[in-house]
């Protein structure tokens, strides 16, 4: 019973968020300053390999779907609160920051768990709860593209070598609206049926943001509630690709479709295994993505970063970032990768300007 009883650690933070956000002032900012207290703490601690008990499937389930249905109140509560509490514009941007923040961990994290789940009734679930990114299309552009394609220049959620942060950011999300938008090019012409019409995904998904804002304008009773609202679903969006920036950064494959475990980083410290539902167990959940967060075996030998909260600060600071990343990656090479793999991130490094000329002879050995 102490494995699931870990994972409440996640609606506990949800429901710290929403005392905040009912209690105002200061107190908006409660749920991050105890995720980030959290995360902290888990920088001093040792990693984390053990594997979960896994007799308590319906235990890990509840978890997930209360941790998500409380995301939907948050909304809700941060809503009702803007537009009727009479709050300050200060309190109004700091709830709404706080509530995408906690949106992103450990909120997205749950939704994410669900895009995987082979119930249908989950994955419908789990499809509705991208309203919480405001990204309804998120879970096709993933599955489809991202598992399929990662390490190669394919995947827009693979950041290559000499990308920054700002750069990726914006080419990533244009990508992957223009794959959600070809995929439902597509299934519509099988179909024989008009974009533009019930069965158009991306017109789903068009209209299920405006209900959303709408209910958010509803129960705020005005227009900043879903201006605010809109802002707190975008935040954990772009951090959802923050956090694949990070994960995925640099890393090449010379068999795109077939996953190994070195194709991708892990960052498996106690507490963010437990805040992410273990999608940073990530070569785990790339190597078999329907298997539930619970069964996912850490990779005790695999490539490793710094903590997760770490990564993520220093992503914001580009030279910082690649002092870390950059002997990492030469480590990567040298240690984990294939003769052609070499190959492939020696070409990386020098069209990311790391290096001066191609390696001949290694480019040859690899062919």
């Amino acid at each position: 019973m102490k494995d699931p009883a870990k994972y409440l650690i996640s609606p506990f933070v949800v429901c710290v968020s929403i005392a905040g956000l009912l209690a105002g002032g200061a107190w908006v900012w409660a749920g991050t300053a105890l995720v980030l207290a959290l995360l902290v703490i888990d920088i001093a601690l040792p990693r984390d390999f053990s594997r979960r008990d896994p007799r308590y499937p319906a235990l890990y389930d509840t978890v997930i779907i209360f941790t998500v249905l409380l995301g939907f109140v948050q909304i809700a509560v941060l809503a009702w609160q803007v537009g009727r509490a009479g709050w300050t514009t200060g309190t109004i941007v700091s709830a709404s920051l706080n509530a995408g923040l906690i949106g992103f961990v450990p909120i997205t994290a749950a939704i994410h768990e669900l895009f995987h789940r082979r119930s249908p009734w989950q994955r419908v679930f789990g499809r509705w709860s991208q309203m919480l990114i405001l990204d309804p299309l998120r879970e096709r552009t993933h599955v489809v593209t991202h598992h399929l394609h990662v390490a190669t220049p394919n995947d827009p959620d693979t950041a290559r070598r000499g990308d920054n942060l700002y750069a990726f950011l914006p080419r990533s999300l244009a990508h992957q609206m223009l794959d959600a938008w070809k995929l439902d090019r597509m299934v519509c012409a099988k179909r024989g049926v008009g974009m533009i019409s019930q069965h158009g995904m991306v017109f789903r998904a068009v209209l299920a943001v405006a209900a959303f804002l709408i209910a958010a304008a509803v129960i705020g009773g005005g227009w900043v509630a879903p201006l605010c609202v809109a802002g707190a679903c975008l935040i954990p969006r772009v951090s959802l690709e923050i956090f694949n920036y990070v994960g995925h950064y640099g890393l090449v494959t010379e068999h795109p479709g077939r996953f190994a475990p070195r194709h991708t980083w892990n960052h498996l410290s106690p507490l963010v295994r437990v805040l992410s539902f273990e999608i940073t167990n990530h070569a785990g959940h790339h190597v078999d993505s329907y298997k539930p967060f619970y069964l996912l075996e850490p990779d005790r030998t695999g490539p490793q970063q710094p903590h997760f909260l770490v990564c993520v600060l220093l992503a914001f600071v580009p030279p910082a970032w690649f002092a870390v990343i950059r002997p990492r990656l030469q480590d990567w090479d040298e240690r984990f990768a294939t003769d052609k793999e070499r190959a492939l991130a020696h070409a990386e490094n020098v069209r990311a300007g790391w290096i001066d000329k191609p390696a001949t002879a290694t480019i040859v050995a690899a062919r």
